[in-house]
């Protein structure tokens, strides 16, 4: 009898063990995450952590450019075609567009050149550098465009510098999905806008290509804020952009 009541004792003790270390019995699967029927009240990290578009300011301390690369916005296409033929730089012109083989101002990396004509009047200035799917030549022409914006538009209102993990090799796929971005951008309120990136191309998903765009202030087409977009700022290069602050 005292045996019966010594293993009564034992078994009511691992008993008690037991309920304060439940271990899932054979067969029940543990979710490795959250679960996702929590309330949709609770703030998201991501969310948190994303940057405020509201933070995306205009440039106000210095003039906006009246044109690109030697030639000035509302030109027509035989004043731009006859600076080119005074340079000799060989030129195509095709609808509303003309095509030349290099820009009137030199730049530190070899482009070809499409000015847009609205109308009669010249509203976009666009210079493509090389296509390839090298990405250290990608980055290097990126790098010499960039030097020569800074240098005739001061310092860019945002700029982004991100390679995403694994996007070593494959930096223009990388690119169409937002693993990683590389542009700046110059922006006056009711004025032009340029914008600075490496893009892939559209005719071939494995390459890609710097390039500068000039929009004239009829040109500017103003989407809705996109905090990944224009507040993305480049924190490396946020001491010499705080002159762009109004």
């Amino acid at each position: 009898m005292r045996c019966r009541s010594y293993l009564l004792v034992l078994v009511l003790a691992l008993a008690a063990c037991r309920s304060r270390n439940p271990q899932p019995a054979l067969g029940v699967v543990v979710p490795l995450v959250p679960r996702s029927d929590r309330s949709s009240t609770e703030p998201s990290v991501a969310a948190a952590d994303r940057p405020d578009a509201a933070t995306f300011t205009l440039i106000r301390d210095r003039a906006a450019p009246a044109g690109a690369l030697g030639v000035t916005f509302g030109q027509t296409v035989a004043d731009v075609a006859a600076l080119h033929r005074t340079a000799n730089i060989p030129c195509h012109p095709s609808g509303e567009y003309l095509f030349c083989e290099a820009a009137l101002t030199p730049l530190p990396v070899r482009v070809l050149v499409t000015y847009e004509f609205c109308g009669a009047a010249l509203c976009s200035v666009a210079v493509d550098a090389t296509r390839t799917d090298d990405e250290d030549i990608l980055l290097r022409e990126y790098d010499r465009l960039l030097e020569f914006t800074r240098g005739s538009l001061g310092a860019p209102i945002s700029s982004a510098r991100r390679i995403g993990p694994g996007c070593r090799g494959h930096l223009p796929l990388c690119l169409t999905s937002r693993q990683s971005q590389i542009n700046a951008r110059w922006s006056w309120p009711n004025g032009p806008q340029v914008e600075l990136s490496v893009d892939q191309l559209e005719d071939d998903a494995l390459q890609a290509q710097a390039a500068i765009t000039w929009l004239s202030t009829e040109r500017v087409h103003r989407p809705a804020p996109d905090p990944v977009r224009d507040a993305a700022v480049d924190t490396a290069a946020t001491p010499r952009d705080a002159a762009a602050l109004p």
